[in-house]
């Protein structure tokens, strides 16, 4: 390349360089007076803002001045406002709720105390004037309430029969629409109430109402208690001179030796199980109603209060129940037991209703206790009983007949054992032989103790033993007070026949068709053996009291015609004294007909071959073929 070339670019290179110098620095002059003027606008800046601050710091104050008499001035046309509630809400109050719309009546009652409560804080004059024209449309506002809840819970409180209902939840009490009206208006009463401090007495306008119909449902049962008892109460005896508490329990005795009883107590038809039954179910059924209406604060509280009175009426009812099973004769023991029965079935269920008041829950456990050492004392009382029957007002009849004491004690027997799972528990309680406290244990009437003493079946299974050996002894004492000795053979067996035939026929066990547990079955065989084997030997005394006619037989100092009239005599006197004898069934009188036909019969018939005698005494003293006499000894005991 030429040399002109590189000095001529080189010249622009160092044009353009200084070019570049120049603006620099003019870009510098700029720089420094654009920050020299930043400078001065900063220091302004400052200025300005401490000049600015106090005026600000006054329009904040005077901005919430301005808030705070804006909303004084609102406070104040709701104060002027709640002064004319009273006369605004007037005449909706004093028209009282309508039954169909309940919340516009509410909303007017809240507009009241809210004016109420704004005006408390004022202590102005006329404020106080308004306050006392609202709380009188407070008070009648509630009251009005107060009646319409006293009107809603009337409609469906008039009673109702709880026997016909099988549980509580079955009962009928309020429409489900009516139901929640009650509900809202307690609750929404009950929180007034507190709020304005009126006594509205919701607990005791509920309790008033609901009580009156708890009495009338329960009333039929009180007064059916209250029948039976006068109903079944003793009287005095015809020969019974004088009657006071202390021979109650001796009348009772004596009924029972000497009156067979018709009336047996059947099992679940007690007045007073009913009423027990029936009680729990209306007190479980209110408690439920309860917790619906009235609010949790005060839903145990109007309970109680509800049924207080009900329960001390069923109290009150049951201590009369005891004092009459106390005094009534040993039958009622069947009554009192089921009783025991229900009083143990609902005693836990009465209890857990009643537990915070445990006074009245007590008293239902006291019941049943003192049930339980009545009985116990009863059935102690009949083994006394038969141990000792037979005094000046309990003598047996002269007619061979079964003993009312056996017949009354066999059937209460058969009754008991439908009571056996009850008594079980009972009688494991009591201890094994507790009935026989005081007695010889060498004594033929009281077996030595249970096959198993810690079981209480066992334990009730010695119990019928000894009654049953008991009663056997009775009858042996029976004996010994008939007259004559036929009528006291006829006696033994006529009622060891009778209690061997409630042992036979209530033994069951092995029977594929029954699945049931008689007396027998309970007692054991070894009973029924020992009283056949008494059968045994009462016949033989029988069939001695008919040979007995033929002791001149053997008489050789005596004609043959003296001796078929002594024969004749005596045959005549005994067929004619036995047919007075009472005899409970066929069998048994086969069997005497049979033992008093084979007592003399053959022996006769003996005679009359050994003293072939055609004299004219003897004709007229033959009074009776063999034949005729089978036949009269037959027909001696017919109806």
């Amino acid at each position: 390349m030429p040399a002109e070339s590189y000095i001529y670019e080189d010249g622009d290179e160092e044009a353009e360089l200084e070019f570049l110098r120049e603006s620099l620095e003019q870009m510098d002059n700029l720089t420094d007076k654009t920050t020299q003027l930043l400078k001065v606008f900063d220091i302004r800046l400052k200025n300005l803002g401490r000049i600015i601050a106090p005026i600000y710091k006054s329009t904040q104050k005077l901005t919430r001045l301005y808030d705070n008499i804006e909303a004084t001035m609102g406070t104040l046309d709701d104060i002027l406002l709640f002064f004319n509630v009273a006369k605004d809400e007037a005449a909706t109050i004093h028209a009282g709720p309508d039954e169909s719309e309940l919340l516009p009546y509410l909303d007017s009652i809240n507009r009241l105390k809210d004016a109420s409560d704004a005006l408390r804080q004022l202590d102005l004059e006329s404020a106080a004037q308004s306050r006392k024209e609202i709380h009188e449309l407070l008070r009648i506002g509630l009251g009005n309430l107060s009646q319409l809840f006293n009107q809603w819970l009337k409609q469906h409180s008039g009673g109702i029969d709880p026997a016909a209902y099988v549980n509580a939840s079955e009962i009928p009490t309020f429409p489900t629409d009516t139901l929640k009206l009650l509900s809202m208006l307690a609750t929404y009463l009950n929180l007034v109430n507190d709020e304005v401090s009126y006594d509205l007495r919701l607990t005791k306008t509920y309790a008033t109402i609901r009580t009156r119909h708890l009495q009338k449902s329960l009333a039929q049962f009180s007064e059916m208690c209250s029948m039976y008892v006068r109903g079944n109460s003793l009287e005095p005896l015809p020969n019974q001179h004088g009657y006071d508490v202390a021979s109650r329990n001796s009348l009772a005795e004596i009924r029972f030796c000497t009156i067979r009883n018709e009336n047996w107590y059947e099992p679940s038809t007690s007045p007073f199980a009913q009423y027990t039954i029936n009680i729990v179910k209306l007190f479980q059924a209110e408690r439920d109603l309860v917790r619906h209406i009235m609010p949790t604060v005060i839903s145990d509280e109007t309970f109680f209060a509800t049924t207080e009175r009900p329960f001390e009426a069923y109290i009150a009812i049951g201590e009369k129940i005891m004092a009459f099973f106390i005094s009534s004769p040993m039958y009622e023991v069947l009554h009192a037991l089921d009783v025991y029965g229900y009083l143990l079935e609902t005693e836990s269920v009465m209890a857990a209703l009643l537990a915070p008041n445990k006074n009245q829950s007590a008293n239902m456990a006291n019941m049943a206790g003192r049930l339980q050492a009545h009985l116990t004392k009863s059935f102690v009382a009949l083994t006394v009983l038969l141990r000792s029957p037979f005094k000046e007002d309990t003598m047996p009849k002269q007619t061979g007949g079964v003993n009312e004491l056996v017949s009354n004690t066999l059937t209460f027997l058969s009754y008991v054992i439908g009571y056996k799972d009850l008594l079980v528990s009972l009688f494991l309680s009591m201890g094994d032989g507790h009935w026989n406290q005081g007695v010889s244990q060498q004594s033929p009437h009281v077996s030595h103790h249970a096959s198993d003493p810690s079981d209480g079946l066992s334990i009730f299974q010695h119990y019928l033993r000894d009654v049953i050996d008991a009663l056997s002894f009775t009858i042996d004492q029976g004996g010994k007070h008939m007259k004559r000795p036929a009528l006291q053979f006829v006696f033994l067996i006529n009622n060891h026949s009778y209690l061997a035939r409630a042992l036979r026929d209530t033994m069951y066990a092995g029977d594929d068709e029954s699945q049931s547990v008689g007396l027998g079955d309970l007692v054991g065989r070894s009973a029924l053996l020992r009283i056949e084997s008494q059968i045994e030997r009462s016949r033989k005394g029988y069939i001695a009291t008919w040979k007995a006619l033929m002791s001149s037989f053997p008489a050789s100092s005596l004609a043959p015609a003296e001796k078929l009239s002594m024969f004749n005599q005596g045959l005549d006197d005994m067929v004619r004294v036995q047919r007075s004898y009472d005899l409970f069934d066929a069998e048994v009188r086969a069997m005497l007909i049979f033992d008093a036909t084979d007592a003399i019969v053959p022996d006769y018939e003996m005679f009359l071959r050994q003293n072939p005698d055609k004299s004219p005494e003897f004709a007229r003293a033959m009074k009776y073929t063999p034949r005729d006499l089978q036949r009269r000894i037959k027909g001696m005991l017919d109806d």
